[in-house]
């Protein structure tokens, strides 16, 4: 008997796939984070490794500033996006709340 918590049992060859999967994904991606002095700005996103991540930091209208980080490791459960999609929802979403770039 098998209780819903417990996870199906998987073969070696189903186990290990899923590491291989993982560890391409680990590689070929790292982790942006956009650090904000408001919080509604700030996020966590994956991305393909080698595109070019935005340095320094971008200020706002009433002094609100966005820092985007790459902390390496991609991180579980957080959406995937290109730089440019993360800049712009970022931005849509600095609009959003009456910030315009001076």
């Amino acid at each position: 008997m098998t209780y819903p918590w417990e996870a199906p049992e998987q073969s070696l060859e189903e186990i290990v796939h899923a590491i291989q999967r993982d560890m391409m994904f680990a590689v070929s991606h790292t982790a942006v984070l956009v650090r904000s002095s408001m919080p509604e700005l700030r996020m966590v996103t994956n991305t393909a490794r080698g595109q070019e991540i935005p340095k320094g930091l971008c200020t706002y209208n009433d002094g609100t500033v966005v820092e985007f980080q790459d902390i390496g490791m991609p991180q579980i459960g957080v959406p995937t996006m290109t730089m440019q999609e993360l800049v712009q929802t970022v931005h849509a979403k600095a609009t959003e709340l009456g910030l315009w770039l001076p």
